[in-house]
């Protein structure tokens, strides 16, 4: 593959938003960027961190006006400047259909709005059944604590790779105006320009990394505003947009060790940014100059694969407690509940979870101070099952029990649960779960992805 090796000294990444669509992002940050005529304008679009649920069921993450809000603006702001658009991770799970769909966005909008033509790529990174079971020898987990097996690739509803440069590298390569990607490491999609344009690859995954959640490299973290990173020959500077933003050595590198278990080391597609001589210098009030940054390649190119499958119908049921004696006996009330479910349904085939709120909801098992239970709590009580029918009798019987359950040896019981309601909660939602969280070395890049152009007038 041959990239440009332009004779520009740097190149200058705006971070439109943090996560596309997730609320609509600010335009006087962003139009403040587009001033100062940067080469890309960029946003990702989705994360493993909203789970399992948007990747299985193929729901958008986001509501479709608020990513067709961002996507206009990104577009009419690119063309403006003749700047690049690219955006990874489309439709918060990056599968196919939400590659499609950002691409008609994108076409309804150049035709209404007289801005084309232009030529976009997209990249799809879904893969199929067949293409994981053919490659199980070549897996080993990551997140995951089993190994990828065929049993595991037939309980998996939908699965995607998570694309490196090269895909980006190939459409800029193309001449593509935007560039609208499936599921993708965040970094890359920043990388890309500047890797084209022939600056360092460690610099400028680094920089991406920074800039990959915009505002978050920032202080204070205004959300919904627009950053900018800008890479040299030497190194890169990254700055926020908003007035009331800056940016320090300190927020630099803290979002630099942002959802990283190695300080010195982020790991990618065919190799890792080494760090460990990273400097990090003031520049003026609101900027940070970052240098020594490494690409150190490797003789394996493993990309990560997520994939879900379906567990069960969800029913949901919320009730609290404000009685002291009740909330003392909290424990036995939801195990008097769940034998209750056992006796009527039986034992096997489905799953009970409660979330006691002002307890341990949040930590768990790890929360120090829960004994220090307040003076009234909430339990929200999730039922799955694989028929929505059932599911609705466990939790019904979850909404009886909170009201009626019986706790301690007195035979008192748990009686004046507080209900915000009478009725079940049905969101339309079912229950999924991770089913593949793994790295599979593939032999190409573009084995787990394909690229395809179309010029929209």
């Amino acid at each position: 593959m041959s990239h440009a090796h332009s004779t520009l000294a740097q190149s200058s990444v705006l971070c439109a938003s943090g996560s596309l669509g997730l609320t609509p992002f600010h335009s006087e940050s962003f139009w403040a960027g587009i001033e100062r005529r940067p080469d890309v304008v960029a946003a990702d679009a989705g994360s493993g961190d909203i789970g399992p649920f948007y990747l299985g069921s193929g729901h958008w993450y986001n509501l479709p006006e608020w990513e067709e809000q961002d996507l206009v603006r990104m577009l009419k702001g690119a063309r403006s400047c003749g700047a690049k658009m690219i955006v990874g991770s489309a439709g918060g799970a990056g599968l196919d259909q939400a590659v499609d769909l950002y691409h008609e966005i994108i076409a309804r909008a150049t035709r209404r709005e007289g801005l084309g033509p232009i030529k976009v790529a997209r990249i799809y990174s879904e893969v199929s059944r067949d293409w994981l079971k053919q490659r199980l020898d070549r897996a080993v987990p990551l997140g995951a604590p089993w190994p990828l097996t065929a049993d595991v690739v037939d309980e998996t509803r939908r699965a995607v790779a998570m694309i490196g440069i090269e895909p980006y590298l190939r459409a800029l390569d193309k001449g593509a105006d935007v560039i609208i990607a499936g599921r993708s490491c965040d970094d890359v999609l920043f990388a890309a320009h500047p890797v084209w344009l022939g600056l360092d690859r460690g610099l400028s995954l680094h920089m991406g990394k920074c800039i990959e959640c915009g505002p978050l490299v920032a202080t204070p973290p205004l959300q919904r505003e627009s950053v900018m990173g800008t890479v040299f020959v030497d190194g890169f500077v990254v700055e926020p947009l908003h007035p009331g933003m800056r940016c320090t050595p300190a927020s630099v590198t803290g979002h630099t060790l942002y959802e990283r278990l190695d300080p010195y080391l982020q790991a990618g597609p065919g190799g890792a940014v080494d760090m460990t001589e990273v400097s990090y210098e003031a520049v003026g009030d609101r900027a940070v100059r970052v240098t020594g940054s490494t690409w150190v390649g490797s003789p394996d190119y493993r990309v990560k694969v997520e994939g879900a499958g379906r567990v069960g119908a969800r029913k949901v049921v919320i009730f609290g407690f404000r009685d002291p004696v009740a909330i003392a006996h909290i424990d036995e009330i939801l195990d008097d509940i769940r034998g209750e479910v056992k006796r009527i349904v039986g034992s096997d085939g489905w799953q009970l979870h409660f979330s006691v709120y002002g307890r341990d909801a949040i930590m768990g098992d790890r929360d120090l101070k829960a004994h220090e239970i307040g003076r009234e709590i909430a339990v929200l009580a999730q039922a799955i099952a694989p028929e929505a029918s059932t599911a609705t009798r466990i939790a019904k019987l979850v909404k009886y029990g909170s009201l009626r359950a019986q706790y301690s040896r007195s035979g008192a019981k748990g009686g004046g649960a507080a209900l915000p309601g009478d009725e079940v909660l049905t969101p339309d939602q079912e229950s999924y779960r991770w089913t593949i969280d793994h790295l599979v070395t593939v032999a190409d890049p573009f084995e787990c992805c394909r690229v395809e152009f179309e010029t929209v007038a």
